[in-house]
């Protein structure tokens, strides 16, 4: 009995933690779909810095693969080819070859200073001392910024 109260809870505990993820992506892709022609979603991106936006990555329907930067007020959406810059993985390659003792945490796509940039979490294998954050141009990947060890 006691098992199945806290598995219960469990899960009540995991949908009402996870609501605001899928609420924002969910909104992001109508967004994306509406300005872009977003007809296949690959990835979705929650980004917070100065601002929060959120990506949706994808495909328009004559499979142009677009990634739809979306503000969290709405309003100035910006649509990038994926073609023009980085993937995350070629984002996080960069990283890994300049700081190759760090495990990649994650990686997403947003804006600092109006530039579309990836940020790459990273935290120190040999090291507890917390995480390190990379900033990178979405279109050639030089590092904007780094802050490390927050």
């Amino acid at each position: 009995m006691v098992l199945l109260f806290v598995i219960f809870f469990s899960i009540i505990f995991y949908i009402r933690a996870s609501r605001p993820m899928r609420q924002a992506r969910q909104e992001a892709v109508e967004i994306a779909e509406e300005y872009a022609n977003i007809d296949t979603v690959d990835d979705f991106y929650w980004f917070t810095r100065e601002e929060t936006y959120f990506t949706v990555m994808g495909k328009d329907e004559n499979d142009r693969a677009l990634a739809v930067i979306i503000p969290k007020s709405g309003d100035k959406v910006r649509v990038e080819e994926q073609s023009e810059g980085l993937s995350e993985q070629e984002a996080k390659q960069a990283v890994l070859q300049e700081h190759e003792d760090e495990t990649i945490e994650k990686a997403s796509l947003g804006i600092v200073d109006n530039d579309p940039v990836w940020e790459v979490v990273t935290t120190d294998e040999n090291d507890d001392e917390g995480s390190n954050y990379y900033l990178l141009q979405f279109q050639d990947g030089e590092e904007v910024k780094n802050l490390r060890d927050i």
